[in-house]
């Protein structure tokens, strides 16, 4: 069986649908605005009305810290972990010259 829910934000309303799972997806216009992350945890609060979806309290990082928990950065290091599995590498060196010797020679 599935269920259909409606969300109201700013007197807009999205429709989601509850999946044989369980699961639902987020609009990604929703996503965007509240700065939601893939994976980030969300509070679920049940009431006699419905449900609310809330993101979890996060850990303060600093703001430094920031731009490597963005969705383009993880995209990347999640590329580069794969590359490491698969042994796409070179090195290691004994010297910075023959580092960037192979760097000049690798084609990619």
């Amino acid at each position: 069986m599935v269920t259909t829910a409606l969300t109201k934000q700013k007197n807009k309303f999205s429709r989601v649908t509850l999946g044989t799972r369980r699961e639902i997806t987020i609009p990604e216009s929703t996503v965007k605005r509240l700065g939601l992350m893939t994976g980030q945890e969300l509070e679920l609060r049940e009431s006699k009305k419905g449900i609310l979806l809330t993101p979890a309290e996060r850990k303060k990082i600093p703001k430094d810290q920031r731009w490597f928990y963005t969705l383009k950065w993880q995209k990347m290091m999640q590329e580069a972990y794969e590359d490491v599995k698969k042994g796409r590498l070179i090195g290691p060196f004994d010297s910075a010259e023959e580092a960037i010797r192979a760097l000049k020679e690798t084609k990619v």
